[in-house]
């Protein structure tokens, strides 16, 4: 099946407008179908452990962020990947995130008042997994959990000398 960017759209006019001719054969009606279908549904998801009840989005939206290398040193994942979550958002909401793409950073800020800004940046601003840094910042970021939009105090320099 052929994914289609924007795909709710086209669904979302064909069950506002219900064609007669796109109705699958075996159905009284779009009601109809519409029912059976939230019932086979139900039935499935309802059969896994804990039950409808125990569903979540993030079942089958929970996160895969890997490392460049980490395809091409198996058995690395451990130490390279961040860790599988299972988190809300989707393609087009605010949080926009899913299991294999997201915003690489999220961030507000008004000008003149940049104090009440913002930030979240998944898997932190190293890309040294031996680096104290390695990661900094991913829990804030899938907890959605703001982190100041403004530096603070410096805690550490970096001096480049020729």
């Amino acid at each position: 099946m052929p994914h289609l960017a924007q795909a709710e759209v086209l669904v979302d006019a064909i069950l506002r407008q219900r064609p007669a001719h796109l109705l699958p054969p075996g159905y009284a009606n779009w009601d109809d179908l519409l029912q059976k279908c939230a019932e086979r549904v139900a039935q499935r998801l309802g059969a896994q452990p804990g039950g409808l009840a125990a569903r979540t989005w993030g079942e089958s939206d929970a996160t895969r962020i890997k490392h460049p290398l980490s395809g091409a040193l198996p058995g690395m994942s451990w130490l390279l990947d961040m860790p599988s979550e299972r988190l809300p958002g989707d393609s087009n909401m605010p949080r926009v995130q899913g299991a294999s793409f997201g915003a690489s950073e999220r961030f507000a800020v008004e000008p003149g008042h940049e104090e009440y800004g913002y930030f979240h940046m998944p898997a932190g601003q190293s890309d040294n997994p031996l680096s104290p840094f390695y990661g900094a910042g991913h829990a804030d970021w899938a907890q959605g959990k703001a982190t100041p939009f403004l530096p603070g105090t410096a805690k550490y320099t970096l001096n480049l000398t020729p």
